[in-house]
């Protein structure tokens, strides 16, 4: 499970995001980010036995690294404050729906279905949308899911791609570039001992979701 250890390290992270700092918690680094890496493993195997499609997932392919990429921000802190599980077939490094779970200071929320996939991928799911617009309809207005999620999330174009009709039924969904979940959750939940009983709750209700995408994008 998750410790208290995990939120005092990252919150010192935060205030002191520097390598010198870094190099003198080291230690400290490796043991919360090895009690991550055991909650991803476990979490894994349990949702294998959910979703059949997760085969061999090595918790390197399915966690990110700490460092932050600076090339592209302003903010030039070296380290992130937060630890990121991704499971799905082939990982951080696949481009399919899957299923996510994040740890950090400023916010803890799953989550889940694809974020920002390869054009060629945002093309195939946007054509099956509009073939099955009343099946995915049927997936994200269940109640359950509903109270789980809210909205899919998005980013989207400001237009319906131009070899669509633009007064299709699923017009704003086709304008779509991504299409994810997110359900916030509490300190206190993640350091719950069953938070990876309540994370599988909300894979299963979800599964249905990121199996209508991974079928629209082969």
């Amino acid at each position: 499970m998750i410790t208290e250890v995990t939120f005092a390290f990252l919150k010192a992270v935060k205030e002191n995001n520097n390598l010198e700092r870094m190099n003198k918690n080291r230690d400290l680094y490796y043991l919360v980010r090895d009690n991550f890496w055991e909650f991803g493993k476990k979490l894994i195997e349990k949702t294998r036995e959910l979703d059949t499609s997760i085969w061999m997932l090595d918790i390197k392919d399915a966690t990110f690294r700490f460092n932050k990429d600076i090339r592209f921000t302003k903010d030039k802190s070296p380290y992130k404050t937060n630890f990121g599980l991704i499971i799905r077939e082939e990982g951080k490094h696949g481009n399919g729906a899957g299923y996510y779970v994040d740890i950090g200071i400023e916010e803890n929320f799953i989550g889940g279905g694809i974020y920002l996939p390869p054009r060629a991928v945002a093309e195939r799911v946007r054509i099956y949308i509009a073939k099955h617009y009343t099946q995915r309809q049927k997936i994200i207005t269940a109640p359950t899911f509903k109270k789980a999620f809210g909205e899919v999330l998005w980013e989207k174009y400001k237009r319906v791609p131009k070899w669509f009709d633009t007064n299709h039924k699923a017009g704003e969904f086709l304008k779509m570039k991504s299409r994810y979940l997110g359900h916030s959750i509490s300190e206190k939940k993640v350091l719950d001992p069953n938070f990876s009983t309540y994370c599988l709750s909300l894979f299963k209700i979800m599964k249905p979701f990121n199996d209508f995408l991974n079928k629209a994008r082969t």
